[in-house]
């Protein structure tokens, strides 16, 4: 490990005694150990309803049976986009909730205000977007090269209907002979 890795972790065990201390202070350490159970068990809640959003965010329609995926326009894969993330940052937000430690559930809950969740989550991304261009890595924020075809909604499990005899066989090209030398 680095030297600032270690400090770090030396930096967030001093934070969270003094805030254990002092919240034992004002009301006593079983109700530091009672406010701690109970930031776990909200964090572990967050972390499951993000989890369901998220999944629904990715899930494609169901219509009379079958999938149907939504259009592959730039607004519908920004939603979706934007959807996961949400959730994503909700997830890290119940995540940091159900740490046992009173530093990381404040920010765990300031990250279940919408504001300041947006807010962290463009940081971030603005974050990985510049350490991935320094590494060289290109970043397209939506495929360009999409082919979109029209037609009807085919469901996985139903039989083909074939539409006339099926010949097997294979395809032969015919070339013109090469001149032989």
């Amino acid at each position: 490990m680095g030297v600032w890795v270690l400090l770090g972790i030396g930096v967030y065990a001093v934070l969270e005694w003094f805030a254990a201390s002092w919240l034992a202070g004002l009301i006593g350490w079983s109700g530091v150990v009672l406010v701690v159970l109970v930031l776990v068990l909200v964090g572990s809640v967050v972390m499951r309803r993000a989890g369901f959003a998220a999944a629904r965010s990715l899930r494609p329609v169901r219509y009379e049976g079958a999938s149907v995926v939504p259009g592959t326009s730039r607004e519908a894969l920004t939603q979706v986009g934007r959807d996961a993330a949400d959730a994503g940052s909700l997830f890290v937000a119940g995540f940091l909730i159900a740490l046992p430690g009173l530093v990381t559930s404040a920010v765990g809950l300031l990250l279940l205000v919408p504001p300041l969740r947006r807010a962290a989550r463009a940081w971030f991304g603005r974050s990985v977007r510049r350490r991935a261009e320094a590494a060289g890595l290109v970043y397209d924020a939506i495929a360009t090269n999409v082919t979109t075809v029209q037609g009807d909604v085919v469901r996985d499990d139903a039989a083909p209907t074939p539409r006339g005899e099926i010949i097997s066989g294979e395809i032969v090209r015919d070339t013109p002979d090469e001149p032989q030398s």
